[in-house]
């Protein structure tokens, strides 16, 4: 089934379409709208949307040869942030986090090459989105090493402003991953 793009449907109709869809079809088309919780927060009706839930999902430090880590500079809050992103329903948050680096990056990583950093969850995961969804990330953070990575190899999706890579000591202060990038300081300092 071919799907309009999120920002096209009203919530109406998209309550319409998410009520005729049974579960294979709703799992495709939470992979077209990034994930299960981004599925269900389209779904719930303006008047609650301020009620908090947790989602859970992976973030990636891809550090390179000279141990600058890759940042996005993402388009809907103007703030640099790490690539990473919800988990799907029955996915391993490994894998989590290697799809969400191919779709913010372009860069394609291996599940069984990533370092486990730290689980972050908390008050300071809390996220607010433009539209009023208050979510509380439980957040799986990796580590991938690459090298040789040049900057045509570097490929963004619609979230993603500008991909570079930084000095953790010259890393941009409008951050949204403050956190995430404190428990990777604290990994490597250890």
């Amino acid at each position: 089934m071919e799907y309009k793009k999120m920002r096209e449907y009203n919530h109406e109709e998209f309550v319409k379409l998410v009520e005729s869809l049974d579960e294979e079809e709703l799992l495709n088309l939470s992979r077209n709208y990034g994930g299960y919780p981004v599925l269900f927060r389209m779904s719930l009706d303006e008047r609650i949307n301020h009620i908090p839930f947790i989602q859970t999902g992976s973030a990636i430090i891809i550090c390179n040869e000279k141990g600058e880590i890759l940042l996005q500079e993402r388009t809907d809050r103007n703030k640099w942030g790490l690539p990473g992103g919800c988990q799907d329903l029955g996915e391993d948050l490994r894998v989590t986090a290697v799809r969400e680096a191919k779709e913010e990056t372009g860069l394609e990583l291996n599940p069984d090459e990533l370092i486990l950093i730290d689980t972050l969850s908390g008050a300071s995961r809390k996220n607010s989105y433009p539209n009023g969804d208050i979510v509380y990330n439980n957040t799986s953070l990796y580590l991938a090493n690459v090298s040789g990575i040049t900057p045509d190899m570097l490929k963004g999706d619609s979230e993603t402003k500008r991909l570079k890579f930084f000095k953790t000591g010259d890393v941009p202060s409008n951050l949204m991953d403050e956190d995430l990038i404190n428990a990777y300081l604290k990994y490597i300092n250890r």
